[in-house]
C-alpha cells in the first residue's frame, strides 16, 4: 500500500508538473499575431535610443510593476534612475545607432513576451570620436491597457 501512494504521488506530481510548465498555451496563430506587435514596440525603442529622445523611450516603457532594470551590471530599481543615468551619460553625444544581429521573440502568454537581442552599437559624439562595442539583452514586455510595454530589462 506504501509502494502504490508513492507511485500514486509521483503519477500526480508528473502531470501537475507537465501540465502546468507554462502559464498559458497559445495557438500558433495567437503567437504569430503577437510577434509583430513585439517587433514593433522594440524596433520603436531603439529609435528613440538612437536618437537619444528621452520622451519616446518612456513611452515605451511601465515601471509599475517595480520589476526593476539592469544596465551594465548596475541595478535601477525604477525607470526614472535609468533615464537619470541615461541623460547624464548622453551628455556630448550627438546619437547612437544599435546594429541588431540577432533577435528571438518568445511569447509567454497572451499578456507576456521575452525578446533576447545582441548586435553592436555605435555613438557618435559631438567632438567626432566614435565609441563602438557589442550588446546582448533580455527584455520583458506586459501588455498594459492594451498596449506592449518593457517591464524589465538586463542590457
Amino acid at each position: 500500500m506504501k509502494t502504490l501512494s508513492i507511485l500514486f504521488s509521483i503519477l500526480i506530481t508528473f502531470f501537475c508538473v507537465s501540465f502546468n510548465a507554462y502559464s498559458q498555451e497559445l495557438t500558433t496563430e495567437q503567437k504569430e499575431k503577437i510577434v509583430p506587435e513585439i517587433t514593433t514596440v522594440f524596433e520603436r525603442s531603439i529609435k528613440a535610443a538612437e536618437s537619444l529622445d528621452l520622451k519616446l523611450l518612456t513611452d515605451c516603457v511601465d515601471d509599475s510593476l517595480k520589476a526593476g532594470f539592469i544596465i551594465n551590471g548596475r541595478f535601477f530599481q525604477s525607470f526614472n534612475e535609468v533615464i537619470a543615468d541615461f541623460t547624464e551619460r548622453a551628455k556630448g553625444c550627438e546619437s547612437q545607432k544599435m546594429n541588431v544581429a540577432n533577435k528571438e521573440i518568445t511569447i509567454l502568454g497572451e499578456n507576456a513576451a521575452l525578446l533576447t537581442a545582441s548586435g553592436d552599437w555605435s555613438v557618435y559624439l559631438e567632438d567626432g570620436r566614435i565609441l563602438t562595442g557589442e550588446f546582448a539583452w533580455t527584455i520583458v514586455y506586459s501588455k498594459v491597457n492594451g498596449n506592449w510595454k518593457i517591464i524589465h530589462s538586463n542590457m
